[in-house]
């Protein structure tokens, strides 16, 4: 016991901090000391550590584990999820009482200990039951988390009617009349100005822009790309899309080589410009998911809605087509599009295959820019794209006919009541609000002849429901216009083998005749579709955005009684972009004449750079008299340039000589 004494006593004068006071109050488990030979008695005893000692064996606790005597400042710094409670702890003397005292020989038990408050622990997540055995919490298991606010989804109420479902016959028919708008004639005239019209010089000017900024941050310089190449560029792919190979290389190819295209444009230059063609700055990007294309896209937007609108528009998805895996959630999947991958885009278009205008789907981000009502926010990303697509109608009323992906009872009542725009389309059973108690089921129908139908109401909401039965059941929705008068329309029967007449509602026929724009300008792309394989995705779009000027330019180029195929505009836009306003290129031009048959140093005045090339209005014409020519030393001829008013040669024969043409190029 004195040595025990002895060994108390020589650990007063140690200055333990607060963690040793903490572990002082944990006895060991399951350990033994140093000497094999100490007693039981002397195993339940507590010595204090001591520096000339050797470390006490572990302890399986968890306060052990909680490396209280670490005191650096990293451990400081870290953000821990264990949330530590001390109790009050007993003070140095209460634990170890001074020689004076009367509870001097009192050491603390093992009973003793237990009996005090224990440190609550509380963890920031729940954890696994340890079967009995303490939980290990070391620094290495321990797990950084962020404090995450979570924010409650405040139920918007969505906007609902109050319905009088009846089976009666509809009171707000409306009629407009075919030649209600007058499509006036444009004043444009060459195939080149319709072009024009939609893809505008300064998107050309833009693209110009940012290709050479974007090699310079690729490459570190320039290509000196000029307008006159891109023009090449673009007059390029839309020859490929009249004349297709298996791969672009093939038009500069020796065996399959095509003139019209390797001849205005060298293979190299061609795939500098397809490798590094940008349309936008690249340190201006935001949060948009279609920034690489946003600028050119909405400004080729604001040029469709230039065009005089014809008043019947019809509003589906039109897949761009990219199979690629560098699109990422931007690509979606239609499966009864004819091109099923690819980027989805909401078109408003006119009966004649117009495009008028359009929304390139983008998830959260399909509106930017978009403004909707509390009442208009609650219909769902179908209604929502209608409503989007209808605030840049400009003539009102007009009629919109969508399929049954964006029809509602509630959409067809917004556009009716504030927007002054009347809708008709396909509608799916689960939006039909209680009205289909009172029509018959699909079952029902199908045992009726074909071309039976029926129809139920509201007159208060200006809705009706038509139900008819053809090759299967289809369900409409109006609210202009309802089943009557009927009508008969011929349809092919399977057992007869022959075409029949079949009972037709009106409102199936204002449908099948108004529906088709959108797919009537999907399939005109798809004749001669613009090639643009990338890995880039942007450049789909890019693609089929250049599709969609050259059908909307041929299109108004017939409404104007321009009577021109398809195919032969294109013809004519790939000369007016290769031709156009540029010095025409031909390997059979006379070459340049000498250096020492040049004049240096003319006399007479000549126009100044600026006239001399600006390739416009260079005209020849002969003269009354002969005179020098002012280009070469030797020539004289009586031809002059109308504009630059000089006299310049022109020989022909064993010698060859063209000056004029020498002398307005740089």
């Amino acid at each position: 016991m004195a040595s025990k004494q002895q060994s108390v006593g020589g650990t007063r004068n140690l200055q333990l901090t607060r963690a040793h006071k903490i572990l002082a109050l944990v006895p060991a488990q399951n350990a033994c000391s140093d000497d094999s030979s100490t007693s039981d008695e002397e195993a339940n005893a507590y010595i204090p550590p001591s520096p000339d000692t050797s470390d006490p064996p572990s302890i399986a606790s968890s306060l052990e584990a909680l490396n209280l005597l670490d005191t650096s400042t990293d451990s400081k710094n870290e953000q821990h999820d264990i949330l530590i409670t001390l109790p009050l702890t007993p003070t140095f003397d209460e634990v170890f009482p001074s020689p004076n005292t009367s509870n001097y020989n009192v050491i603390p038990t093992l009973n003793s200990i237990q009996s005090l408050p224990s440190p609550s622990v509380e963890l920031s997540s729940p954890q696994p039951s340890t079967s009995g055995q303490q939980l290990l919490l070391t620094r290495s298991k321990r797990k950084k988390t962020t404090k995450t606010v979570v924010t409650k989804k405040v139920k918007v109420q969505k906007f609902a009617l109050n319905y009088q479902w009846l089976k009666a016959v509809f009171r707000h028919n409306v009629s407009l009349e075919e030649n209600l708008y007058n499509l006036h004639q444009t004043q444009i005239e060459t195939v080149l100005d319709y072009f024009y019209f939609f893809f505008s010089p300064d998107l050309i000017t833009d693209i110009v822009y940012n290709t050479n900024l974007y090699a310079v941050e690729q490459l570190g310089r320039s290509i000196q790309l000029t307008e006159d190449e891109i023009k090449s560029f673009l007059a390029i792919q839309i020859m490929m899309g009249i004349v297709q190979m298996p791969a672009y290389t093939d038009y500069w190819a020796r065996k399959t080589r095509y003139p019209l295209i390797a001849d205005l444009m060298p293979l190299k230059k061609y795939q500098q410009i397809r490798r590094y063609i940008h349309f936008v700055d690249n340190t201006l990007q935001d949060s948009d998911r279609y920034f690489k294309i946003r600028p050119l896209m909405e400004k080729i937007r604001k040029n469709f809605l230039k065009i005089e609108e014809e008043g019947k528009y019809s509003i589906d998805e039109m897949m761009i087509p990219y199979k690629g895996r560098k699109a990422g959630k931007r690509k979606q999947y239609i499966k009864m599009k004819p091109k099923k991958w690819g980027f989805k885009n909401f078109v408003r278009a006119g009966v004649s295959g117009i495009i008028y205008d359009f929304i390139l789907y983008g998830g959260d981000d399909t509106f930017r820019g978009l403004t909707f009502s509390e009442k208009e926010a609650t219909i769902g990303l179908g209604g929502m794209v209608v409503l989007a697509l209808c605030q840049t109608i400009k003539k009102k009323p007009a009629i919109v006919y969508a399929d049954n992906f964006f029809m509602s009872p509630e959409l067809t009542y917004i556009l009716r009541e504030e927007y002054g725009i009347l809708s008709l389309g396909t509608i799916r059973t689960n939006r039909l609000r209680g009205c289909q108690e009172l029509l018959p089921t699909d079952k029902q129908l199908k045992k009726k002849k074909r071309g039976s139908s029926a129809q139920v109401v509201c007159n208060k909401n200006k809705l009706a429901v038509v139900k008819w039965n053809d090759n299967k059941v289809v369900t409409l929705i109006s609210t202009y216009i309802d089943s009557y008068p009927l009508e008969t329309i011929k349809r092919y029967d399977k057992d007869e083998k022959k075409k029949v007449d079949v009972e037709c509602p009106q409102v199936v026929k204002h449908y099948n005749k108004h529906m088709g724009g959108v797919d009537l300008a999907d399939m005109l792309i798809s004749l001669y579709r613009t090639p643009f394989k990338s890995h880039r995705w942007y450049l789909g779009i890019f693609s089929q955005l250049v599709d969609m000027c050259i059908n909307n330019a041929w299109l108004l180029h017939r409404r104007d009684g321009k009577k021109t195929s398809l195919k032969d505009f294109r013809f004519e836009l790939f000369d007016g972009l290769s031709k156009s306003n540029r010095i025409g290129t031909n390997q059979n031009v006379t070459d340049d004449i000498g250096e020492n048959l040049k004049i240096h140093k003319p006399v007479s005045v000549r126009p100044t750079d600026s006239v001399r090339f600006d390739n416009t209005g260079h005209l020849p014409e002969a003269g009354n008299e002969t005179m020098r020519c002012k280009y070469c030393k030797s020539g004289r001829t009586s031809v002059y340039c109308i504009k630059c008013n000089v006299h310049l040669c022109f020989v022909v024969g064993k010698i060859k000589r063209n000056c004029f043409r020498n002398f307005h190029l740089k």
